[in-house]
C-alpha cells in the first residue's frame, strides 16, 4: 500500500527496501495491477502510476546484482514475508511478498 507521499509512483522508481531487519536497493521493474483495498477487486491491469491510498502488486529488483535476501512468500512463511520500502527518509509503502521469481 502506498502510504503518505508527495507524488505518484512508476516503474523506475528506487527506493530503500527493509525486510527481514536487511536493508537493500530496489527499483520498481513492473506495475502490474492495482486492487480495491476493501474488496480485493480488480481495478485496474497495468497501471501506468499508483497514486497515495491505492493498493498495488509491483515487481521490484535488485539493484545491485549478486545480492541475497531472505524471504519468503506470505502463504508460505508470514513472518518472513513482510517488508517496507522508504525513500526520503519516510515509509512511502510496506506490503507482502506474494511470490519470488528467481
Amino acid at each position: 500500500m502506498l502510504t503518505n507521499y508527495y507524488s505518484i509512483i512508476c516503474s523506475g522508481f528506487c527506493a530503500v527496501l527493509y525486510i527481514n531487519g536487511a536493508i537493500f536497493d530496489v527499483q520498481l521493474k513492473k506495475l502490474i495491477l492495482i486492487r480495491d483495498q476493501y474488496t480485493n477487486k480488480i481495478i485496474q491491469e497495468r497501471p501506468r502510476f499508483i497514486k497515495q491510498g491505492q493498493v498495488a502488486i509491483a515487481r521490484f529488483e535488485l539493484t545491485e546484482s549478486g545480492q541475497t535476501i531472505c524471504m519468503e512468500p506470505f502463504k508460505r512463511f508470514p513472518q518472513l514475508a513482510h517488508f517496507m520500502l522508504r525513500d526520503c527518509g519516510r515509509v512511502v509503502i510496506f506490503g507482502k511478498v506474494l511470490k519470488i521469481i528467481e
